[in-house]
């Protein structure tokens, strides 16, 4: 299974916005120059995340783009719906894990039944994923990427006078 590119784009550029809360509104060009993506992309998933409240903007020299709300509150299954609504995790073969749930079945009873069977797994495997990532917060996120750098939790910069 795996995450669209529309949701993986959207959660790199918001923790970018979470590393940078309190220093002011983040362009989109910034954010796609730091992770190497497309500014017109990045654009149109920001326009949606704004359009659902999880970011807003500002315009002019010094806009750009700032979090709607704390970190701790913006899960990744909230990124996951307000970028690719349901079908946003993909299955192996290709197909999203809401379209395999709802899948109609060959016409023989044995087949019928097997299929049904399939669709209760997807379905729960579906609601199993949807938990996992409603349990995830932005700050998770943050604060993995501030271990990994080697950066204190508490602070992202240290500074010494």
């Amino acid at each position: 299974m795996k995450l669209s590119t529309r949701s993986t784009y959207g959660m790199r550029a918001l923790v970018e916005l979470a590393l940078a809360a309190g220093r002011g509104p983040v362009s989109a060009a910034a954010i796609a120059k730091r992770q190497d993506l497309s500014v017109a992309y990045l654009e149109q998933l920001l326009h949606r995340l704004k359009k659902h409240r999880v970011v807003t903007s500002s315009r002019g020299p010094r806009g750009g783009y700032v979090l709607a709300k704390e970190p701790e509150r913006i899960t990744m299954a909230e990124v996951v719906l307000v970028l690719d609504g349901e079908n946003g995790v993909t299955l192996p073969n290709g197909r999203s894990s809401a379209q395999a749930a709802r899948a109609k079945g060959p016409s023989k009873d044995a087949h019928r039944h097997a299929q049904r069977i399939t669709q209760a797994v997807w379905r729960c495997v579906h609601e199993r994923l949807t938990q996992s990532l409603g349990a995830i917060t932005l700050q998770d996120l943050c604060d993995d990427v501030r271990a990994q750098a080697g950066e204190p939790l508490d602070h992202r910069y240290v500074f010494h006078i």
